[in-house]
């Protein structure tokens, strides 16, 4: 089932000529029509941009929708998405091509991902009150917290998946009476 639906978004699988310049991993199933699709909606904002983009179908994509990746222009999507609906594919696709939009608009400068340049980029893609998070029924991976921390001036309690490495101090407590900065009288205390 899911593969016939992937069938259906993805096209024909035909050859790429920028497939031939470097070996793509094996969990990535090029997605032609959707990378077309994409093509149209970049080509009026960004024309360099929308000959350069790449769509792709990832299999080890788990709980996240989708993935814009900066270096080479690519979007990955995950296969589970089209089995829920087609225009989830399509959202997340606007999604994550106004992550390369607005990247690419930045230039070299630092944006946040879900900053104000990316809400403008998904307004000009047709989808202007975007969340930065997504509600599909994906399955969701959680990790079991094994380090517990207490403030000793709050007894605000920190959960953790991995040790620290260096010492950390209680935020809120560094904020309300040191200025911000590393205080020591507020360094966390690992707790049982």
């Amino acid at each position: 089932m899911l593969l016939k639906l992937l069938n259906c978004f993805a096209g024909l699988s035909l050859p790429h000529a920028h497939l031939n310049k470097k070996k793509k991993k094996a969990y990535l199933q090029p997605a032609p029509l959707l990378e077309q699709k994409a093509r149209e909606l970049l080509q009026p904002y960004a024309p360099t941009l929308a000959s350069k983009v790449t769509v792709y179908w990832n299999q080890r994509l788990k709980t996240t929708a989708g993935l814009a990746l900066y270096a080479n222009w690519e979007i990955n999507l995950n296969p589970a998405v089209a089995a829920i609906s087609r225009a989830d594919v399509e959202r997340i696709l606007r999604h994550e091509l106004a992550h390369l939009l607005a990247y690419h608009r930045s230039g070299r400068r630092k944006i946040a991902p879900h900053g104000k340049e990316w809400r403008e980029a998904c307004l000009h893609l047709g989808i202007p009150k975007e969340k930065a998070t997504h509600r599909l029924p994906l399955k969701r991976q959680v990790q079991r917290r094994n380090f517990f921390y207490c403030c000793p001036s709050c007894q605000g309690i920190l959960a953790r998946v991995h040790a620290p490495r260096r010492a950390i101090a209680c935020l809120k407590c560094c904020r309300q009476y040191a200025q911000g900065k590393y205080d020591q009288r507020f360094r966390y205390e690992l707790t049982q």
